[in-house]
């Protein structure tokens, strides 16, 4: 027993990150508020709602500060985002519940900047993924019906909302039964070089 309890000992510290973009109070209030419209399903919390850039995973405590340090050298000017219509993201077994949010080029260029210097100054290799910019309403357990794809359907075209982005966020997560909970570790301005 001692012998387990020392090799799990020995074993690096490990924490689960993320990069996003923090939304404003008013549009996760507007987000939060179509939850009257899907009865039923279990919706992401509104202190949860953020626009992932890039979903980094485990990685060593020790590597969390270089981390931190690569990402102050991201340099982009602030942008507006259009948080407009709802969609699906469907799977076998379920699927995701999101509010769209427009592909602005200022956007596409944080995101490649993000990837770039995670990859470049923090040696990390991240897997080349399509970006699908969204919001997380609800993780759907069961497979999607006809009756909330008709749902769903009846608001592609709903404007959401509209904020400026200053800046970026680098997340950790702890995976809970209830659900993550998600703690900044860094806030980043954008329009200036830190």
């Amino acid at each position: 027993m001692s012998q387990r309890c020392d090799s799990y000992a020995s074993q690096p510290q490990r924490e689960r990150l993320f990069v996003a973009l923090e939304i404003p109070t008013d549009v996760k209030t507007r987000l939060s508020g179509l939850q009257s419209c899907f009865p039923g399903l279990k919706w992401t919390p509104a202190s949860n709602l953020h626009l992932t850039l890039r979903f980094i995973g485990s990685v060593p405590q020790a590597h969390v500060e270089q981390i931190q340090q690569s990402l102050r050298f991201v340099t982009c000017a602030s942008f507006r985002l259009i948080a407009a219509g709802l969609g699906l993201f469907q799977r076998k077994a379920g699927g995701i519940l999101w509010a769209g949010v427009n592909k602005e080029p200022a956007l596409l260029q944080l995101k490649r900047q993000v990837d770039e210097t995670l990859c470049v100054s923090a040696g990390l290799h991240l897997k080349d993924e399509s970006f699908s910019p969204h919001l997380t309403l609800s993780r759907l357990k069961s497979p999607v019906s006809p009756a909330l794809k008709a749902q769903v359907q009846e608001r592609t075209a709903v404007r959401l909302g509209e904020f400026t982005v200053t800046g970026f966020t680098l997340f950790r997560s702890f995976l809970q039964p209830a659900g993550a909970i998600h703690e900044s570790v860094e806030r980043y301005s954008l329009g200036m070089a830190l």
